[in-house]
């Protein structure tokens, strides 16, 4: 694929990191870029740079996609690049015990079901709602 002025991307995760790294390097292409991203302030400021469009968009949230999708396509047309780079982690062992008591504490359910909606689920929700 050559990368030109007549494709948009939409990169998810977009404001930082290795999203806001793919983004530059697409748009240094001509390439027309949307960034998706929860980071407002970062995500403007980065999408003005590169002459792209910011969309404040949850990948947790099926109303959130769509309306981050809308606007991206409104401004910039259908994309024909996805690329998901929102993610997060998490430093937390499974299971550790605590060297003066003895006790034993596990990772925390609610933070595991949060990495796998953001890392699993909101990356198939985009795919699925970008093919």
């Amino acid at each position: 694929m050559e990368l030109n002025s007549s494709i948009s991307a939409v990169i998810t995760g977009g404001a930082s990191g290795l999203g806001a790294a793919t983004a530059t390097k697409l748009a240094s292409h001509g390439v027309k870029v949307a960034l998706f991203d929860l980071n407002a302030e970062k995500g403007e400021a980065l999408a003005k740079e590169l002459g792209g469009v910011f969309c404040q968009c949850n990948v947790t949230d099926d109303a959130s996609v769509d309306a981050a999708f809308e606007k991206s396509r409104a401004a910039i047309g259908q994309e024909r690049i996805l690329i998901n780079c929102a993610g997060t982690g998490n430093a937390i062992k499974t299971a550790s015990r605590d060297k003066n008591s003895g006790e034993i504490s596990h990772f925390p359910l609610d933070k595991f079901n949060l990495i796998i909606q953001i890392n699993l689920v909101g990356t198939f929700r985009c795919i699925a709602k970008s093919a």
